[in-house]
C-alpha cells in the first residue's frame, strides 16, 4: 500500500494543529498555601492586636502616693504618663535627679483609663523624661503608675495595621482557595 501525496491522515482538517492536552488540575500545595495564609491572617491579626494595646499596660514604676520622694528610672525613647488611681485626689511633682529641675507636665489629651488585677487608673499628665533618672514625689493615698504615654498616632497607625494586614493575608488565601478549588473541580485527573 501506499501513502498518500499528502502525508499520513491524522484526523484534523488540513492547516489545524492537535488541541494542546488538557492542563492538570493543581496540586495539594496550592490547598496548603490558600489555607495556610488563612490561618496565618488569624495568627497576625492577634499578635498585632496585642502588640497595639500592651503599650497601654506597660508600666516604668509604681509610686505611693504618701508625700514621700521616690527614686524612679524611666526610659527616654518618649514622654511618659502619670495614671492616677480612679477614685483618689492624687497629685504629683516629678524632678530630673541629674538637673535637679522639675519637670514641666501637660495636660493628657482625651481621657484614657486602664485597669488591671491591682486597680483602675486614668492617665492624667504627660511629661519628658529628661535624663530617666526621675523623683517622684506624690500625694492623696494610693498609688501612681509611670509608664510610657501613648501616641495617639502610632495607636491609629497599629490599629488599621492590625485590621488591614491580616484582612489582606485572608483574601489572598481565600481568592487561591477559590481559585484552586475551581480548577481542581473542572478540570480531568492526570
Amino acid at each position: 500500500m501506499t501513502q498518500p501525496p499528502y502525508g499520513t491522515p491524522s484526523g484534523y482538517p488540513p492547516g489545524y494543529p492537535p488541541p494542546p492536552p488538557p492542563k492538570k488540575r493543581p496540586g495539594w500545595g496550592w490547598f496548603v498555601l490558600g489555607g495556610g495564609l488563612i490561618v496565618a491572617a488569624a495568627v497576625v491579626g492577634v499578635v498585632l492586636f496585642i502588640w497595639v494595646l500592651a503599650s497601654f499596660f506597660e508600666t516604668d514604676a509604681r509610686v505611693p502616693a504618701d508625700d514621700r520622694p521616690y527614686a524612679v528610672t524611666v526610659g527616654t525613647d518618649g514622654d511618659r504618663m502619670l495614671w492616677l488611681e480612679l477614685g483618689m485626689n492624687q497629685s504629683c511633682e516629678v524632678v530630673d535627679t541629674q538637673t535637679s529641675e522639675p519637670l514641666a507636665q501637660e495636660p493628657a489629651s482625651g481621657t484614657l483609663e486602664r485597669s488591671d488585677r491591682d486597680g483602675s487608673w486614668v492617665g492624667d499628665t504627660r511629661f519628658a523624661p529628661g535624663s530617666g533618672r526621675l523623683e517622684i514625689t506624690c500625694t492623696g493615698g494610693g498609688t501612681v503608675l509611670v509608664g510610657p504615654a501613648p501616641e495617639i498616632g502610632s495607636f491609629i497607625a497599629g490599629i488599621l495595621l492590625t485590621i488591614l494586614l491580616p484582612l489582606g493575608l485572608g483574601l489572598v488565601g481565600l481568592v487561591i482557595l477559590i481559585v484552586t478549588g475551581v480548577l481542581w473541580a473542572v478540570r480531568p485527573k492526570s
